[in-house]
């Protein structure tokens, strides 16, 4: 039996289980084999499963070691992939943080969508397509979006023109043996926003608002994953819209506790803020690195407070100054077998740059990143004297690093 005070983590994610072990609870994680010696050394139990996202392949391990789920204080995820299983698991022990009808709510798109558009809250239209090749246009309005109900990353997301292209679709996930179902919504036009905070007893306590130098969908034309945190007295307008929407949002979908990651959009005809989707979890890329520079606020270490049923903290100083701006990018990169790239610490030798990751070194293969947003070469997290000057550097470190990519020749 574990200790009263113990949490299982499901899946790996390095942040969200250093925030765990930093509460000194004993922390035991489900995680996969590739996984299970970050994990160990990360100071957590291991419990070594096949698929982290499977209910049954977690309490079969837990089992196979003599334990139950009602042994742990807390059943949690900081993985997009296993909040929903982390919910279920919970259940079993007859608890949990969150339920599965949140948990749901907070995770399938369908879900989602439907009951923000019952509470009257502005959002596309959409229908679920069982199968691509034998459904008709529904009764949505081209263009539309075509996207995996358990998508990520706009991964296998495509817009839609006319029911010609959704037959081309259809025809080309039959091709690549893609099966359903899928998840078809209206394309919402304006400049896309990426929103994270901290919810605490129906009480929004922090909202930072980004705005996307490109939307998202755009990474499938080459875009550039990159944003600029947006100074609410300089917004205000564009500040008390997204309130509104989140408020309204997290109230339908029953969020009231928690961190968030919420992506909108801002109607370019009249200004009005559209639901797109939103996330029990803290945002991708290196948010949280931008988000304590900017407010103060540990959005793991907030989002292990609130797993554990501890109170909220206290923010701590910004190191951002006030009246200047922040921002944080993926590092991009040309597909192939990488013989040389730009280090660390050349990347923090640029201007502004405050943090930086580097996934290439000689002899790795970099993907295409125009499959995914979540596709990258590195991250990067820069300032500057405003917003202007952030979004000049984040265009300029990204020319610079990619420039200085070398790839093997073509055979």
């Amino acid at each position: 039996m574990q200790s009263s005070s113990a949490v299982l983590h499901i899946g790996w994610m390095a942040r969200a289980v250093a925030a765990l072990v930093a509460t000194g609870r004993p922390v035991t994680c489900a995680v996969a084999p590739g996984d299970a010696a970050a994990a160990r050394a990360a100071g957590a139990r291991v419990l070594v499963v096949p698929d982290p996202t499977s209910t049954t392949d977690v309490l079969a391990a837990l089992a196979r070691h003599g334990l139950a789920v009602a042994d742990f204080r807390a059943v949690c995820s900081g993985l997009e992939f296993c909040l929903l299983n982390a919910a279920a698991v919970a259940a079993v022990g007859g608890g949990g943080r969150a339920d599965v009808h949140r948990a749901l709510a907070m995770r399938d798109k369908y879900v989602q969508k439907q009951a923000v558009r019952a509470a009257g809250i502005d959002t596309a239209g959409c229908a679920v397509l069982d199968d691509l090749g034998t459904a008709g246009p529904p009764d949505l309005a081209f263009p539309l979006v075509l996207k995996p109900l358990d998508g990520g990353g706009v991964r296998d997301t495509r817009v839609l023109a006319d029911a010609a292209a959704l037959r081309a679709a259809a025809a080309a996930a039959r091709a690549a043996g893609a099966s359903g179902p899928w998840l078809l919504e209206e394309f919402v036009p304006g400049a896309e926003f990426k929103v994270d905070g901290l919810v605490r007893d129906g009480e929004i306590r922090l909202l930072s608002v980004s705005r996307y130098l490109q939307n998202l969908i755009e990474v499938r034309q080459g875009g550039l994953v990159a944003h600029v945190v947006l100074e609410p007295e300089r917004h205000r307008e564009l500040y008390a819209g997204v309130h509104a929407v989140a408020a309204a949002a997290f109230e339908a979908l029953d969020h009231k506790d928690g961190v968030f990651h919420l992506e909108v959009f801002q109607h370019p005809q009249d200004g009005r803020i559209v639901f797109g989707e939103c996330a029990a979890r803290v945002g991708g890329g290196r948010t949280d690195e931008v988000v304590r520079r900017r407010h103060g606020v540990d959005l793991h270490a907030e989002w292990a407070r609130w797993a554990l049923g501890l109170p909220a903290g206290e923010p701590v100083a910004p190191t951002v100054a006030d009246g200047a701006a922040i921002g944080g990018m993926n590092l991009p990169a040309p597909p192939g077998v990488v013989t040389a790239a730009p280090t660390v610490e050349e990347v923090l030798g640029r201007p502004g740059v405050v943090y930086a990751e580097v996934s290439l070194a000689p002899g790795a293969v970099m993907p295409d990143t125009t499959a995914g947003s979540n596709l990258r070469a590195g991250l990067a997290v820069l300032t500057g004297r405003d917003e202007a000057q952030v979004e000049q550097r984040l265009r300029e470190l990204a020319a610079w690093f990619t420039d200085r990519v070398v790839l093997a020749p073509a055979h």
